[in-house]
């Protein structure tokens, strides 16, 4: 993580306070925009959901009715859009688009994760505007991941090394980690080669625990020897699996995914994409590929994107199900207690309290009474 250019953040005193804007009010860009508020920045947003805006509305967010309208209030301006053309949509197509509104001075934050090709349009069509740009995809928490001073696990930015450190407090505010990855795409480069290996990785899993299942081994056991071990230390998605998989919620499309395989589809085809143009062998990745695609085939493009994985439950024969939380019966931890619990406790404490003292007082009556009666006689 780069330190803090005091120098270069000061040069502009619009800067020192922000006004911030987020186009996109979904899981990403939502939650993002309430973190801005929570720590004092005022925030405007734009969604084509007004549901979602109003949530945000009620924390004290600004509604805007477009992109431009958004940009002619803002000094930082975020995109956090589900795919490229939503993002070409919203910055350059789409009417009202971004660059109507953007003022020359001001900084544009594409958090997106998309193609390289979009990045360098994007940041070609705006710099003539006087507008700076960074590339800066976001890595979310999922469930089994936990951030631990953020909103999320890191920021992967790139563009100018100046606008970086000029809005590297506000990046800070967003995840653990903040990394400068280069030149304007570099950092949506390095995203896409996350999640093509996150995503090969978490194929290797899949048949991991399928081919334990078939050898008849409990999966409480095939999870724990995965988890446990060094793959499990440094998982790609091995703590959320009893959430995701397990629990069988990667079947429910009543409740909504944070990511959906045909999210993680297009991220896989554009790695494979600078694969080839690179020329270079990526077996894992390609097949990875095919399953996504087998599985947008099948109509399972709106589920989670750990919906894949039933492709090869099928061809193993076998169903990796169990009640959360799965935790075999040697490793289950302490339970935490509760209020009830704890309660009990302090009443036990103060009967002994209580006791005490009132066998520390029949003590020296009994002592009283016995130097009395010695007196006496």
């Amino acid at each position: 993580m780069l330190p803090i250019s005091n120098s270069t953040f000061e040069s502009k005193s619009s800067f020192n306070s922000p006004t911030l804007g987020i186009i996109g009010c979904g899981n990403i860009g939502g939650r993002q925009a309430a973190n801005f508020l929570a720590h004092g920045y005022s925030v405007y947003i734009y969604d084509i959901n007004r549901d979602r805006m109003a949530e945000l509305q009620s924390l004290g967010a600004h509604i805007t009715e477009s992109c431009a309208e958004l940009a002619t209030h803002c000094d930082i301006i975020f995109t956090a859009l589900p795919t490229p053309n939503d993002v070409i949509e919203a910055v350059l197509a789409g009417e009202q688009n971004l660059t109507q509104g953007l003022r020359p001075g001001s900084i544009y934050i594409d958090i997106t994760t998309n193609s390289p090709e979009t990045v360098l349009r994007l940041h070609q069509a705006i710099t003539p505007l006087g507008v700076e740009m960074l590339d800066a995809p976001f890595n979310d928490c999922p469930e089994g991941a936990k951030s631990q001073g953020g909103m999320g696990l890191a920021v992967l930015a790139s563009g100018s090394k100046e606008t970086f450190e000029q809005v590297l407090p506000i990046l800070q505010l967003m995840a653990d980690h903040v990394l400068y990855c280069g030149d304007i795409g570099c950092g949506t480069r390095c995203k896409l080669i996350h999640n093509a290996v996150n995503a090969v990785a978490v194929q290797a899993v899949s048949e991991g625990i399928t081919l334990g299942l078939a050898e008849d081994i409990p999966l409480e056991i095939i999870w724990d020897a995965l988890r446990f071990g060094s793959f499990g230390q440094n998982p790609g998605d091995i703590h959320g699996l009893p959430y995701y998989w397990f629990s069988r919620r990667c079947d429910d499309l009543s409740q909504p995914p944070a990511f959906t395989v045909k999210l993680l589809h297009k991220d896989l085809r554009i790695a494979l994409e600078m694969a080839t143009e690179q020329n270079i062998s990526v077996p894992h990745l390609s097949l990875t590929v095919q399953d996504y695609q087998e599985a947008e085939q099948r109509g399972l493009s709106d589920y989670a994107a750990t919906k894949v994985r039933s492709l090869q439950e099928e061809r193993a024969g076998v169903i990796a199900k169990a009640t959360q939380p799965i935790i075999s019966s040697s490793n289950r931890s302490t339970p935490k207690p509760t209020a009830k619990s704890v309660s009990k406790k302090s009443q036990f404490s103060l009967y002994v309290v209580l006791m005490l003292v009132l066998v520390s007082n029949l003590f020296v009556f009994g002592l009283n009474w016995l130097f009395r009666s010695h007196h006496v006689f």
